[in-house]
């Protein structure tokens, strides 16, 4: 015979039971598909939002593509095999100019980390002497061949001398460097790195983005299919990625700890990367502006690889940033 208090727990058993079979099943992380460049210090805030679960916070599973070409993942963006791509807003543009239906919709990686590296016994002094000479870019069009563009029009060189230049195509910015180390071109635009600062056979001439304010170098970009059918997600998205810079900002010392786990540098070149990268090329804010983005297309048209500047609404929706941050508020450095 079942007492009161048998009876009491059975009841209660069952009416657990009950509540697990009507309670929601925990929702799947939603998966998205980032293409990246080579893997670099750039993408630290990815593997920050990664290894610190800002991107679980969020519900979120995100894999990474590191692609070396900055040419090929606009297609693999226009095709549906990436869902984001950060890779350059310069090739974005060109594919919106013919007809892509992409944005660029903020990012944390806007600052132009490329310096000019130039074999010693080139005779090249500054953007000027690149004329005529074999200058190593990842392929026509790709960022670094737009960049380099954008320096020699800045400095006034005309195009006859522009187009005496021999383009060599090697993707990836070690791959130039190492270019440059083998004597195979005299100079080419890559990102920042102590060690090829200190080696013999290859000299840092200037950090690019100083002379390029308004070069947004590795934004979010989607497609406007995305934006209208999967904002909710690109919005956890954002969240995830202004969270892990804002995090690296705040907390060097743990920061640093991961990127030893992602980078085989020593101590004195992850400072000197870190200090490099919060100097001004990541940005806690993703905000891109109208006048960057302008900017972007102006250059492309220049360069003969985009036929006009289009509106900014065209090429930029910034609306699930501003959102983002009307939540979490702006980041002052």
């Amino acid at each position: 015979m079942k007492t009161k208090g048998t009876l009491a727990r059975m009841a209660f058993a069952a009416a657990i039971a009950t509540l697990a079979l009507s309670a929601p099943a925990a929702r799947a992380a939603d998966r998205l598909s980032v293409a990246l460049p080579a893997k670099m210090f750039v993408s630290l805030p990815e593997f920050v939002a990664q290894d610190k679960g800002f991107y679980a916070d969020q519900d979120l599973e995100v894999s990474f593509d590191h692609i070396a070409d900055s040419s090929i993942p606009i297609r693999s963006l226009i095709s549906g095999s990436s869902d984001i791509i950060e890779a350059g807003m310069a090739e974005t543009l060109i594919a919106i100019g013919r007809g892509a239906e992409a944005r660029t919709i903020g990012g944390i990686a806007t600052g132009l980390h490329y310096a000019l590296w130039v074999r010693p016994d080139a005779g090249i002094e500054s953007i000027e002497d690149f004329v005529g000479k074999n200058i190593a870019v990842s392929s026509p069009g790709s960022l670094p061949h737009v960049v380099i563009l954008a320096l020699l029009r800045d400095a006034g060189v005309p195009q006859d001398e522009i187009d005496t230049i021999n383009w060599v195509a090697v993707s990836g910015s070690s791959a130039r460097r190492n270019a440059i180390l083998a004597g195979t071109v005299d100079a080419t635009v890559a990102s920042y790195s102590p060690q090829a600062d200190r080696a013999e056979g290859i000299d840092m001439l200037s950090v690019v983005g100083e002379a390029l304010p308004n070069y947004v170098m590795l934004p979010w970009d989607v497609s406007v299919e995305s934006i209208e059918e999967r904002r909710d997600v690109l919005k956890r998205f954002v969240t995830a990625e202004l969270l892990a810079t804002r995090f690296i900002f705040e907390n060097e010392a743990e920061a640093l700890e991961i990127a030893k786990a992602h980078f085989d540098f020593s101590d004195e070149d992850l400072a000197a990367y870190y200090d490099f990268y919060t100097g001004g090329i990541w940005n806690p804010n993703g905000i891109v502006s109208d006048e960057a983005a302008t900017y972007m297309q102006q250059l492309n048209v220049d360069a003969g690889m985009q036929s006009k500047v289009l509106p900014v609404e065209a090429v930029l929706d910034q609306s699930i940033l501003m959102e983002v941050l009307d939540e979490l508020g702006r980041f002052e450095n």
